[in-house]
């Protein structure tokens, strides 16, 4: 008899643990949601279009720590307000971010 509450009480954790992580998948707030796009320059300390030589959609965390290391030649930039995004030219941030610099 133990032994079936245990098997069931296990198997409603593990429904509940993957429910939760479903949900999670799909909020905002989820870990790794928050992202930005990194750039890279192939001329130092200039970030303008032409200058862009690489760009990746990152979590925000992981794009910062990147650009920390040389910030002259990396940097993160958050497109959702950019006039690119705003007016319609792309999408989102993430697909200027992804197709702008190619």
């Amino acid at each position: 008899m133990k032994s079936i509450v245990s098997i069931t009480v296990a198997a409603a954790c593990i429904v509940g643990f993957a429910g939760t992580a479903a949900a999670q998948g799909n909020s905002a707030n989820a870990p790794g949601q928050d992202r930005t796009c990194l750039v890279t320059t192939g001329t130092p300390g200039s970030f303008g279009d032409t200058d862009i030589v690489d760009s990746k959609w990152l979590p925000r965390t992981a794009a910062e720590a990147q650009a920390s290391k040389s910030p002259d030649t990396m940097k993160t930039f958050d497109y959702a307000g950019d006039g690119l995004v705003t007016g319609g030219t792309y999408a989102s941030a993430e697909e200027l971010c992804n197709n702008h610099f190619k």
